[in-house]
């Protein structure tokens, strides 16, 4: 192992409930309610749950699961999307409200979408039927083992595992990045949004670098060639705003005490919309060698 975490001060902002692990409770993959009971939590509070998925061939994935739990109810919003081209469309896009349940923080499938747990609750895939009015086939995401988990620096459970998305006739492997943070209601959000940049190569290698915020210097996570580390030491300059394109686009980051640095940049035939959501393309160099990701950054929000 190499590398260090240097955790930052804001974790008392956030309150969590579910990064302890949730309870056991077998399977499922039905689009009805995940079996229990339903129970008001002992807090009112709000989750995010956020899953980023890159692969070297430019498909990407992400889900935006918020889900407040206030009271006897439970609200939704669902925003998952995925680029297999040109451009990213829609997969899930729900709003609704519903008796809250015994473990709020947990994904509840929709009608377009199936939910499989693991038996300590871990997400094992989730199912997505096509569209109405997409060109997209049914998709799969599976989510396979897990190569680094930590917790945020305020706080949250993040990890980088192996996963696939299915589609069509084809499976096409990648790197997932998970988070999953929580806040009661009744502590004032303490952290602003911030950038996340995830990126996957051909060799099965894994980046994950958090643009810094505010009293949060820049971090990163590596899974390569089998090893992972956490570091802390993240030099990331953002692009020239008064550039043109070509290197005065691109995002450059280097990692102190080692021979980590590189670049990354918005695909040539981006558009860059409103800066949420950007495919990318990176050069990473490890001492001499060079590898080549693909990827993309999303602006998350902090529950």
């Amino acid at each position: 192992m190499i590398g260090r975490w240097l955790p930052g001060a804001a974790g008392a902002a956030l309150v969590l409930f579910a990064c302890a692990g949730p309870p056991p409770d077998g399977t499922t993959e039905a689009r009805g309610e995940i079996a229990g009971e339903p129970l008001t939590p002992a807090v009112d509070a709000r989750y995010l749950t956020h899953l980023l998925f890159a692969a070297v061939d430019g498909t990407a994935f992400i889900g935006s699961f918020d889900q407040t739990a206030e009271g006897e109810d439970l609200r939704l919003d669902y925003d998952v999307r995925l680029v297999d081209g040109d451009a990213w469309q829609p997969l899930v896009l729900t709003r609704d409200t519903m008796p809250v349940a015994r473990a709020a923080w947990r994904l509840l499938p929709t009608p377009a979408m199936a939910v499989r747990v693991g038996d300590a609750g871990q997400i094992v895939s989730l199912l997505f039927s096509e569209p109405e009015g997409e060109d997209i086939d049914a998709v799969r995401l599976i989510a396979g083992e897990e190569v680094s988990v930590w917790t945020g620096p305020t706080g949250q459970r993040e990890s980088l595992g192996i996963a696939a998305l299915e589609m069509s006739d084809r499976a096409v492997p990648g790197i997932l990045f998970f988070r999953r943070a929580a806040r009661a209601l009744s502590i004032p959000v303490a952290v602003t949004d911030g950038q996340t940049f995830v990126f996957a190569d051909s060799l099965g290698n894994g980046l994950v670098v958090h643009a810094g915020t505010i009293g949060q210097p820049a971090v990163a996570h590596t899974w390569l060639h089998g090893v992972d580390a956490a570091w802390g030491d993240v030099t990331l300059e953002p692009p020239d705003p008064g550039g043109t394109g070509g290197s005065a686009s691109a995002w450059r980051f280097e990692i102190s005490g080692t021979t980590v640095r590189g670049s990354f940049r918005p695909l040539p035939d981006e558009d860059p919309g409103d800066g949420t959501l950007i495919r990318m393309e990176a050069i990473v160099y490890v001492g001499t060698e060079v590898l080549d990701f693909n990827g993309f950054a999303a602006t998350l929000p902090s529950p």
